[in-house]
């Protein structure tokens, strides 16, 4: 197993712009993961979040809210709490994990919110087990309130913890 590297923090605290920075302070070619980036309509509400691709900068719908009387965005989907989550953009990053895995030049793996979702056994849960498994050096992003559950389920013994603590960044 290689280094684990726990982001952990709050709703909002900036983990996820804590797991960017740091994806931008590694070698060039040397990382890759994903990252949910909060997406927002043209009017500017907050819609649910984006699945980004770290080392392509591609982004796909991922999670939205659910919204009263509408059909479900994609059969393929299941929900958690307000959220719909889109099965079809997992099935597409764990495959997508499964290649970063066997790039030998790849050492460092980023991979944001894992929580409640991985609990139950869906989400990233699959593909999270399979990087802990691997030799890669990870970085997760886990909220404070499940951090603890995590850690049990996943096994993960001995781990660096990165604490987020309602930091600003700047907007790009």
């Amino acid at each position: 197993m290689g280094r684990v590297n726990i982001i952990t923090g709050e709703m909002d605290a900036g983990k996820t712009a804590e797991l960017i920075r740091l994806y931008h302070g590694l070698p060039v070619g040397t990382a890759d993961g994903f990252a949910s980036i909060k997406a927002f309509s043209e009017q500017g509400a907050f819609e649910g979040y984006d699945l980004k691709r770290l080392a392509t900068g591609v982004s796909f719908p991922f999670i939205r809210l659910n919204k009263p009387g509408e059909a479900p965005l994609q059969k393929e989907s299941f929900v958690f709490d307000r959220f719909t989550f889109l099965r079809e953009p997992i099935e597409a990053a764990e495959q997508d994990i499964q290649d970063i895995l066997s790039d030998p030049l790849i050492r460092t793996v980023l991979l944001d919110e894992i929580g409640p979702i991985e609990l139950q056994g869906n989400g990233f849960c699959k593909a999270l087990k399979v990087l802990l498994e691997s030799d890669k050096d990870l970085y997760l992003c886990i909220n404070r309130k499940t951090l603890d559950l995590v850690v049990k389920k996943f096994e993960i013994g001995a781990y660096h913890l990165i604490e987020v603590e309602n930091q600003t960044f700047p907007s790009h």
